[in-house]
């Protein structure tokens, strides 16, 4: 383990009641302490400047426990959604590398002075009692998150002590979910009913008789199934052999679909695959995505697919192969007859076909998919092969029925509607049951906080990383507010004011609904609205195609340049050039920076500035670099008045400070 140094450090544990409790570190310190009625004790240890290794001794009154090379330097915690949970080696990403230089990064990550410590998804707070602190080797590293390493790693190189790196992230979660239930109630913006209780267990009491009331709202007013699904868990974490204990309950779910997987099943009212997704924005040719991404209900929740293909020879023997997998639980039939299950959403099915249930002409493959995480559906072609010939399945051939959507990761809702019929009626589904506080909801009002924060609490740390925001794009307006609750919030429970370094989060090709340049835009303002921050500004770092770019390691070291900086004070430039100010000179605008550097510079040709006039109706604008001031003009504008830069869900980034960092987008107006 790593302890922070120069600092008081909390201990905790469960001994009998009225104990005493004492704990001596080897660097000469003792404390002492008695539990309570119930055993339960938490005291503080000092700790000296940074080194090590030590050994720290527990006693109480019967037993002795010695913890061996304990190491004293820095301790951070790493948190947020999937870009900060994003692993090294995560699961689907054996063969395709999902980090930039990802063997290479892992073959050389071995660092004796660099220790880990995983949160990993788990919705009842008990897998943190399993887990412990690990060395930083090839084997290790796979399964923790690329930013923090890759943080951790540049902080231990410049300051050449110990570090210690918590991670705590969930793909996925909006910021709600991170901020207690007693902050959240104070923000009078929140206009969904949060549970009354302040106290974390009790508001799990709370969310509970409130999931009991919404499942028998939907009930009487839908008549709609209520079914309890069995205990999921998250497979990006690469725990697959949970399936085994699983698997079973998967299969067996009373959905009423029984009739589904049987040769001659009457599916003619069933939906034709090519024609699927709301208002038509189904994918002309694509097997991926039956549901658009913009129905949350839609897309979690469980469907079938059926479709018959013909043989002549079946002597032979069959496999049917789906490359690039299915998301994301999968119950694979053919004729009646099921020959593969899996959970996993990337990786590829590969099931044989039993010579003996094949039949000579025409057969049927049925597949229920239940999806849990994002876009539900096939990622690839369905593909039949024998010795003799490969055979792909046309998507146009393929029929499915949404059968259930699931409200969070305990209620799946059976349903009796056609598609088009299903997706008239999804607001009135969705007001019911999106409310935000649903038990074992990942988006649920503070349920992250509650599982994967506040167990964390009584660790001491130095300060946090936080990388999230893209779950929140589709509602920006608040984010400032509630990124800066947070903070505080969080700053509120461990009791002291610890530094907080965040991400803007990159350029990416969101839809149309979504606004990810007002969240970046609400991520600069918060700068001014919160004491002890910094924004890791990745304006370069995105990618068109993906919300998941593989450069994790110039994240992870913008976070480390803004903790040498502004915590270690190091001589170094930790931000790229963030708006300060314009004045507006003629016909031109001169834009003022912060964070210029050595001064301002452009990669390629300096674009993607606009201005406008009194109107607020904004023109592509000629920019040029003027010392460290940016002018710009545009002869469509003869009195412009505001000016904005990169202001586009995805955009190229153009300026830079001579460090290499780029510049925020803004808009001056706002």
């Amino acid at each position: 383990m790593v302890l922070q140094q120069k600092t008081l450090v909390s201990f905790w544990g469960k001994s009998a009641p009225n104990d005493n409790i004492q704990i001596m570190g080897s660097w000469g310190e003792t404390s002492n302490v008695k539990s309570d009625e119930q055993g339960n004790w938490e005291l503080k240890l000092s700790t000296p400047k940074a080194g090590g290794p030590y050994e720290v001794k527990i006693n109480d009154s019967k037993t002795s426990i010695i913890y061996k090379d304990v190491l004293i330097g820095e301790v951070w915690l790493a948190s947020g959604q999937s870009n900060m949970e994003m692993m090294m080696k995560a699961v689907g990403c054996e063969i395709k590398e999902c980090i930039e230089n990802q063997k290479e990064e892992i073959k050389n990550a071995n660092f004796e002075k660099i220790r880990i410590f995983s949160i990993y998804e788990d919705l009842t707070a008990e897998r943190i009692k399993k887990e412990s602190w690990k060395l930083v080797n090839p084997k290790n590293i796979e399964r923790f998150s690329a930013v923090a390493y890759f943080f951790a790693r540049k902080i231990h190189r410049e300051l050449k002590i110990p570090v210690g790196i918590i991670a705590s992230s969930w793909g996925g979660t909006r910021i709600q979910s991170w901020m207690s239930n007693k902050t959240l109630k104070k923000l009078n913006f929140i206009n969904e009913k949060l549970p009354i209780a302040d106290k974390v267990k009790d508001v799990i009491t709370e969310r509970l008789k409130y999931n009991d009331s919404i499942t028998k709202l939907n009930e009487d007013r839908f008549g709609y199934k209520v079914v309890k699904l069995p205990k999921p868990y998250h497979i990006w974490s690469g725990q697959l052999d949970v399936w085994d204990l699983y698997k079973d309950k998967w299969r067996n779910l009373n959905l009423n679909d029984t009739d589904f997987n049987k040769f001659g099943y009457d599916d003619s009212n069933w939906a034709i695959w090519s024609k699927a997704g709301p208002n038509k924005k189904f994918r002309e040719g694509s097997f991926k995505n039956i549901f658009n991404s913009d129905e949350p209900l839609l897309t979690k929740g469980i469907f079938w697919i059926r479709t018959y293909f013909d043989i002549e020879n079946i002597d032979d023997d069959y496999s049917l192969i789906i490359k690039k997998g299915i998301s994301q639980v999968d119950q694979t039939y053919v004729n009646g007859i099921l020959i593969g299950n899996s959970y996993s959403f990337i990786d590829e099915r590969n099931y044989k076909i039993p010579n003996q249930i094949l039949k000579k002409g025409k057969n049927l493959i049925a597949i229920r998919i239940t999806d849990l995480t994002g876009d539900g559906g096939l990622n690839s072609p369905i593909t039949l092969k024998s010795r003799s010939r490969t055979k792909e399945i046309s998507y146009e051939k393929i029929k499915f029925k949404h059968q259930a959507f699931i409200t969070n990761g305990t209620y799946a809702v059976i349903h009796d509607l056609g598609h088009e019929e299903l997706i008239s009626v999804y607001s009135k589904i969705n007001d019911n049951f999106l409310n935000g506080y649903e038990i074992n909801s990942t988006n649920g009002y503070s349920t992250m906080f509650e599982n994967m924060i506040y167990p964390v609490i009584p660790f001491t740390i130095k300060g946090v990383i936080w990388y999230q925001g893209e779950a929140n794009v589709w509602k920006p307006d608040y984010y400032q507010d509630l990124l800066t609750s947070m903070i505080n919030d969080w700053r509120g429970y461990w009791g002291y004011q610890f530094p907080f370094y965040y991400a803007q989060i990159a350029p990416y090709n969101y839809s149309n609904k979504d606004f990810s340049y007002l969240l970046r835009e609400a991520q600069r303002k918060t700068l001014k609205s919160t004491k002890k921050t910094g924004m890791a500004i990745l304006l370069d770092v995105g990618e068109k195609e993906d919300i998941h770019p593989g450069n994790k390691q110039d994240v992870g070291m913008r976070f480390a340049l803004l903790a040498l900086e502004k915590e270690y004070n190091y001589n170094v430039v930790s931000s790229g050039p963030l708006y300060e100010d314009h004045k507006i000179v003629d016909d031109y605008i001169e834009i003022s920076f912060k964070s210029v550097g050595s001064g301002l510079t452009s990669k390629g040709q300096l674009k993607n500035f606009e201005i406008a006039g009194a109107n607020k109706k904004f023109y592509e604008a000629t920019a040029k670099i003027v010392g460290n001031k940016v002018r710009v003009f545009s002869k469509k504008i003869k009195r412009p008045k505001h000016v904005r830069y990169a202001w586009k869900n995805w955009v190229e980034a153009t300026l830079f400070n001579k460090e290499g960092l780029p510049a925020s987008s803004f808009q001056s107006d706002l």
